[in-house]
């Protein structure tokens, strides 16, 4: 999870919101119509927010399922069914949250409301298994919500750590046969652009970067 800076609203929405959320709510219906809540023009905003990225554990989407998400439940507040700050891009994974509504949105995290600071005063890593930092319950409830300690995340970031570490081992020998002690700026470089906001599970490589005094 990043901080992510929420783009203007599309035009669609601006144009159709009041009309589409008045006739959700008299339909009576359950669910609003995703054809709209997920227009092609909105779900491409928030793909560009988030560098195609799901907002929650930072897996690149491409090439991927994905889901246009509330994040305050429809059940839980049926007017925001089409508000745009209440629209959020999440794998299928993260979205399938269901089990987990005994958890107050205002006790977790939010990736559009939080900076990298507080997110990171909240959640760590060792290796690839995500944590609370710190014991925080924000970090903690946060994990549970969207399962993001997960087997099969905790997979995908092992194989982006693996990656991580042969460019690094691979460094580390040329400063060793060139009798360096430290790494030069190009280098160093090389090793930052795991943590760009573009690249998957940044978050994890920022704070693996600081580990390894890099930053």
């Amino acid at each position: 999870m990043r901080h992510l800076k929420r783009l203007p609203e599309p035009e669609v929405l601006s144009q159709k919101k009041q009309e589409w959320t008045q006739n959700f709510l008299n339909s009576g219906k359950s669910r609003p119509d995703n054809s709209k809540y997920a227009h092609k023009s909105i779900r491409e905003s928030l793909n560009a927010m988030s560098f195609h990225k799901c907002f929650y554990c930072e897996r690149k989407l491409k090439n991927m399922p994905s889901e246009v998400d509330h994040y305050i439940e429809v059940s839980e507040q049926p007017s925001l069914a089409f508000d745009w700050h209440n629209l959020y891009l999440a794998c299928n994974h993260c979205n399938n949250k269901s089990t987990n509504k005994a958890i107050p949105n205002e006790d977790i995290l939010n990736p559009c409301v939080h900076s990298d600071e507080e997110i990171m005063n909240h959640i760590s890593f060792e290796d690839e298994q995500i944590i609370s930092n710190n014991d925080s319950v924000k970090g903690r409830q946060t994990i549970q919500k969207y399962k993001l300690d997960s087997n099969s995340l905790d997979k995908v970031r092992y194989e982006h750590l693996k990656q991580f570490h042969k460019v690094l081992i691979q460094i580390q020998r040329i400063c060793m046969a060139e009798g360096r002690k430290k790494m030069n700026e190009a280098e160093i470089n090389v090793l930052k652009r795991f943590q760009q906001a573009e690249q998957p599970f940044s978050l994890m490589f920022k704070i693996v970067l600081a580990k390894h005094d890099v930053l």
